[in-house]
C-alpha cells in the first residue's frame, strides 16, 4: 500500500510501481561467498576438527550477511511510485524521505534501462524525461518498467488530448 497523498483528491492511481527485490538479493551473494571462504579457512585450518567453530562461522556469515543488506531493504521497503491519471509520485527512504512529483503533462520521455539481470528477472531502471530538463530522474530496479511506461504515455496523451485548444486574438470565433 503505497504512502503517497494525491496532490488532487479527484486523482486516481493508475499503476503502482515498487523497486524489485532480486537485486537486494543478488547484492548480499558476494558478502555471503566472502564469509563462506573466511568459515571454510578457519574451520579448515585454524580451528580443525571443531565443530562448534563451524556452527558459530555459519552464524556469523549469516549476520553479516543479513547486517549489510539492511539499508538496502529498507530502502526498497520505503519506495513508492505511484501514477495517477495526472502525475507521477515518487517516495523514497525512512529517515531522510525524498518526494518527486512530477505532472504527466511535463514528462517528454521515458526511457527503460534494463541490466542483464533485468532481463531476466523482470526490472529496470527508468529515466524520466521532463520540459524543463533539470527536473529529469531515474528510478532505479523498478518491476514491470514497461508497463509503468505504457501507463505514462497513456496518462500523458490522454492529457494531451483533453487540453482546450488555445484562441486566436483573445476570443474564440
Amino acid at each position: 500500500m503505497p504512502r503517497i497523498k494525491f496532490d488532487n483528491p479527484s486523482e486516481h492511481a493508475l499503476f503502482n510501481a515498487k523497486e524489485s527485490w532480486v537485486p537486494v538479493v543478488i547484492g548480499g551473494v558476494p558478502v555471503a561467498l566472502v564469509c563462506a571462504a573466511i568459515s571454510f579457512v578457519l574451520t579448515r585450518f585454524a580451528f580443525p576438527g571443531d565443530s562448534s567453530m563451524l556452527v558459530i562461522c555459519v552464524l556469523a556469515s549469516i549476520l553479516i550477511v543479513l547486517i549489510s543488506r539492511v539499508p538496502h531493504i529498507l530502502d526498497n521497503w520505503r519506495t513508492d511510485v505511484v501514477v495517477t491519471d495526472r502525475r507521477l509520485y515518487y517516495r523514497r527512504g525512512i529517515i531522510d524521505v525524498k518526494d518527486h512529483v512530477t505532472d504527466l503533462g511535463s514528462i517528454t520521455d521515458v526511457t527503460i534501462d534494463p541490466t542483464i539481470a533485468g532481463r531476466i528477472f523482470g526490472y529496470a531502471n527508468v529515466r524520466i524525461q521532463t520540459k524543463a530538463g533539470d527536473d529529469d530522474f531515474v528510478l532505479k530496479e523498478i518491476k514491470d518498467a514497461y508497463k509503468m511506461r505504457q501507463v505514462i504515455n497513456t496518462g500523458r496523451d490522454r492529457l494531451e488530448q483533453s487540453q482546450v485548444p488555445p484562441t486566436q486574438g483573445g476570443y474564440r470565433r
